[in-house]
This record gives C-alpha cells, structure tokens and sequence, in this order.
C-alpha cells in the first residue's frame, strides 16, 4: 500500500473513530425504521454491562455492542442486543430496513478489526438473529458508510406442477465504500424467496466493474468525504430495482447505476425444465448494471459530517449534511468552482426539515 493510501487509510479510520464517539445518543445516524404496525426498531451502541447481568467494571461489562430498541405502537420498549457484537471490537457506522412480509428487520453494520474494519449483516426475524458476513477485497481493507434499502420484485418460477407462475420477492441492496487494494463502492443484494432468506446467496459486487469502468483507483487531490459516501434508492421506474450513485476513482466520475435482476426465471432454466435449477437461480442474484448518469465528484464536500445523497431521475446526486448551524448541499452537475449551497439552521427551521427540503428538490432535478 502506498504511503499516501495509507495516510488516507488512517484519516477515514479517524473519522469512523469520531463517528463512534459522537453516535452515542439514543440511535445512530441511519439506525431507526418504522414497521407498518407502527413498531419503532432503533439500533444503538451501548455497554455489554447496561443490558446483561454482568459485575460491575469487569471486561465484559465495559464491551462495546449495538443494542436494539423494539417499541410496539402504545406499548413499552423492549431492548434487544444485536447479533455478532458481543465481543471487544468497536462497530460503526449502520444502517438498517424493515422487510414487511415476512417480518424481517436487516442491520448493516461495521465492525473494527485492528487497523481494519469489515461489513455485517444482522437479521432479526421471528425474534431470532442470525448473521452474516460480507467478504472483503483482498489485503488491508476499511468498510464504512453502509446504506441498506429493501425492494419488491415481481418475477416468474416453476409451480408444483411445472407451469410458470408469478411470485414476488424481496430484495435488501447493501452499499458501503471499502477501502483496500481498489478503494471503490462495493455492493451486495440479498434476497427473501419463497419467504426464505437466501443468505447462502450472499455475494458482493465491485460496483466499478459492474459499471464497465474499472482500473487503478486514484484519490489524488479529493478529500475522503467527497467520495467516501455511496448511497442507494430504491428506482420507482424498474421492477424491484435500484439507483445507486458512487465515485468511481478509475474514472474520477460520480456515477449512477441503475440495478436490475432476472424477473423471468423459467428463461434461465433449460429448455422443456418444469424447475429451475440451482444455477439458474445463481445468475438470477447476479446484479445487472445499467448507466444513468455521471458527474463531477464532489470537490467541494470536504467535512466531517455525516453526509446524505438522494438521486434524480436524471442521474444527477444531490449531496447533504449539516454543518454546524447550516445544511449544506452540492450537486454532482456543479461546475468546477461552485461552492456548497448553505440554508441556515434556527429553532423553527430544523436540519429535519431542511432534509427534507433538500430532497424534495433533488429529487425534480
């Protein structure tokens, strides 16, 4: 690795470092979602000892684990702690979706290793956790900033009886930015068929090859929040598809893709079969990706903050975050000097409401 990759290595490790620190309040930054019965699920980070019967001062008791708040609609909360962060590893950033037919509620996370940090998943459902990792570039790596969304996929399979039947599927899309060998966007779909989870399925994509445009990924020159933060929505005009935006530093573009899958699974079956073999259903979980748009990488976004993107039709990104007391944003078509648009903060003009200004805007655009 060279000396200013691992510079920048260390900076995004620092800032993940204050990101645990400062996301010490009632629930991280992107880790509360509200189910259509009206049950509040918060994830937050928090002592071993608050929520086990451990001695006072011990080891165990200061271990650093996210818990999870559950609050039914009218009734009082219940908290949980989340699979696979009971150890002395620190976790970081998450993010998290509700997947309302089954029930199934999906915790993106990282977790700290050393001078590393990989992706997790946690997956609650039935009030039973299970976990998963999410396997890494090869050599030193840092995963940070996941965002999770869930879609719904009309699609075509086999019934009993060897005729094609519609069923519907849900698919959580995972984007995070993994720092390693090729620091790029990576991204991983799972999926619930059949009312199973596949995570047997689980794979990870480098979204640089899976837009066509991969290649030795140079940072020179960008601040590491400019190109730190991948985000993904879920694309009303495809059927259980996504828009993901990321910079791609082959390129030096912010990209946006637009991610579909196979809805016609009896196409992918050989000709005359009554069922779809496991092969078949292997390509129909591979990501196709199709362009939407490119920009400019956002020079101008150099901050701390946690930032937020929201992607037009026309596959320009719109880039927020609060900075002190003012919401600032930037656009991926800005021309080269253009400087971050600034919409002051006061009591009754919260940075809740400025979001959602900001959005409703990119969002036309």
């Amino acid at each position: 690795m060279k000396p200013t990759r691992f510079a920048r290595f260390l900076i995004a490790l620092v800032a993940v470092a204050a990101a645990t620190v400062i996301g010490t309040g009632p629930a991280l930054a992107d880790g509360a979602v509200v189910a259509p019965d009206g049950t509040l699920y918060e994830v937050f980070p928090a002592r071993h000892g608050d929520y086990a019967n451990l001695p006072d001062g011990s080891n165990e008791a200061e271990m650093p684990i996210l818990a999870l708040r559950v609050t039914p609609s009218g009734e009082p909360p219940v908290v949980e702690i989340v699979d696979g962060t009971v150890d002395f590893n620190h976790e970081g950033s998450v993010s998290i979706e509700f997947e309302e037919t089954t029930g199934t509620l999906f915790v993106a996370y990282t977790k700290a290793r050393g001078l590393m940090a990989d992706m997790h998943v946690a997956i609650r459902r039935d009030a039973a956790w299970s976990g998963h990792d999410i396997l890494s570039n090869r050599g030193i790596y840092l995963s940070i900033n996941p965002k999770v969304v869930v879609t719904r996929q009309q699609y075509v399979d086999f019934d009993a009886e060897g005729l094609p039947v519609t069923k519907t599927r849900s698919i959580f899309s995972l984007i995070w930015w993994e720092e390693s060998g090729p620091s790029q966007a990576r991204y991983s779909p799972i999926f619930v068929e059949d009312g199973e989870l596949r995570v047997d399925a689980v794979q990870a994509w480098n979204l640089n090859e899976l837009a066509g445009a991969a290649g030795y990924t140079d940072p020179t020159g960008l601040p590491v929040s400019a190109f730190s933060y991948p985000a993904v929505q879920a694309d009303p005009t495809a059927n259980g598809g996504v828009l993901v935006t990321f910079a791609n530093l082959a390129t030096r573009q912010q990209q946006v893709l637009r991610i579909t899958f196979p809805d016609d699974l009896t196409k992918l079956a050989p000709q005359g079969a009554t069922k779809v073999p496991e092969e078949a259903w292997a390509r129909a979980h591979v990501p196709i990706g199709r362009s939407a748009g490119s920009g400019r990488i956002p020079l101008n976004m150099n901050t701390l903050s946690e930032v937020e993107a929201t992607i037009s039709q026309k596959g320009v990104t719109t880039f927020h975050w609060v900075e002190g007391s003012t919401m600032q944003f930037v656009r991926s078509d800005d021309g080269e000097e253009a400087q971050a648009r600034q919409l002051a903060l006061r009591s009754d003009f919260s940075a809740e409401k400025a979001t959602r200004l900001v959005k409703a805007l990119a969002e036309k655009n």
